[in-house]
């Protein structure tokens, strides 16, 4: 991914993502670690340049190395907006790491109740198990997350 492209997306400049994408560069470029330029525009909540992106044909559900897409991500630090947005987009929201873990295990885990809200509106699966046959109600009535608990078993609050 080119500097000028990464400030682009960092100032939010959807003109210039889209020059510079008109010019050759791809919309599934990445930066070192794998991040793609659609991962950075979530990151820095450029909403206009994600639409662009998406629009040009970038996948909402490209991963870094590490196997992070950007729902992962927001998922993972309780972005709960970013989750919204990214599953009305049509992200994947059982997006698995390299690792095995998925969005709503660490939701779940991190007590994100909002995030994982969203996630089960948009469809993910409560049935998924870790490497040790846990799914995620076990793991939320094990960590007395009770709010999370109720969301799992379909009790809306």
């Amino acid at each position: 991914m080119t500097t000028a492209l990464l400030d682009a997306i960092r100032a939010g400049n959807v003109q210039d993502v889209c020059r510079l994408l008109d010019d050759g560069l791809s919309c599934e470029c990445r930066d070192v670690e794998g991040c793609s330029a659609l991962f950075h525009a979530v990151h820095g909540r450029q909403w206009g340049v994600v639409d662009s992106l998406l629009a040009r044909g970038a996948s909402i559900d490209l991963a870094d190395y590490r196997g992070w897409t950007p729902i992962f991500w927001a998922a993972f630090n309780g972005h709960a907006d970013i989750v919204s947005f990214l599953i009305g987009r049509g992200a994947n929201p059982d997006s698995r790491t390299v690792e095995g873990e998925w969005p709503l295990f660490w939701a779940v885990y991190k007590g994100h109740t909002s995030v994982v809200r969203y996630l089960l509106i948009g469809g993910a699966r409560r049935d998924l198990l870790d490497t040790d046959g846990h799914d995620v109600l076990w793991l939320a009535r094990t960590l007395k997350r009770w709010d999370v608990v109720a969301l799992l078993e379909g009790q809306r609050q």
